[in-house]
């Protein structure tokens, strides 16, 4: 092919992009003083273009966003646990009026850490029981701060110790007889069942063992 035909071809491929980059420009030209004359006559319409700009561009910071940490644009929201990653447990939970401990099943994620999962079992039995008014059993708010998991000093198991938060009593408070060691037998059997590893379970209040929660 002859240098002249390849300049000719060159030439003719730019002529038709200048050509297809002009109507464009043009198109665009007119589409926006279309749009600005709608909006002069129309409130509404005004209205909706200003939506649709600044909807615009939080979508294209989004799109930024999502690219500047490596992310799916379309990944919005957190998975969703599959129905077959979660299992049914045992926990036990003291009656009504602490007469004895109950047995019930609580549907849980099966993939928790033993901490997460610990966690998920004290509050499990705080909560008490779905079919018997069990709300008067743990008649304060109890908040985990840390939970540790160690070994046994003779090597037989290991030990689950749960640090709360303190705890401030209010005057009025009406407290079960036996709630509180009845709460501790039942969360120690809960935790015990579900993670057989652990033999034992205590409970610290800020650092300190065995002291009293509620009752006094």
């Amino acid at each position: 092919m002859k240098i002249s035909d390849i300049k000719n071809k060159i030439k003719s491929n730019f002529a038709r992009l200048k050509e297809i980059i002009s109507r464009i420009y043009n198109m665009i030209k007119k589409y926006i003083s279309d749009t600005k004359a709608e909006m002069a006559k129309s409130e509404k319409e005004m209205n909706r273009i200003y939506i649709l700009a600044t909807a615009s561009l939080f979508l294209f910071i989004y799109i930024l966003f999502s690219y500047h940490i490596d992310k799916n644009v379309f990944n919005i929201f957190p998975s969703i646990p599959l129905l077959e990653d979660k299992k049914t447990i045992d926990i036990y939970i003291p009656s009504e009026g602490c007469k004895e401990i109950l047995t019930e099943q609580r549907n849980i994620y099966s993939r928790l850490e033993d901490e997460s999962l610990i966690e998920k079992l004290f509050n499990l039995v705080c909560a008490g029981s779905y079919f018997e008014n069990t709300a008067g059993n743990v008649p304060v708010d109890l908040l985990i701060k840390k939970i540790w998991i160690v070994n046994e000093e003779n090597g037989d198991g290991r030990v689950c110790v749960i640090d709360l938060s303190p705890i401030i009593l209010d005057k009025d408070i009406n407290v079960v007889k036996g709630s509180e060691q009845m709460f501790k037998d039942a969360l120690e059997k809960t935790i015990t069942s579900n993670i057989p590893e652990i033999k034992k379970v205590i409970l610290l209040e800020k650092g300190v063992p065995f002291r009293k929660l509620w009752e006094i």
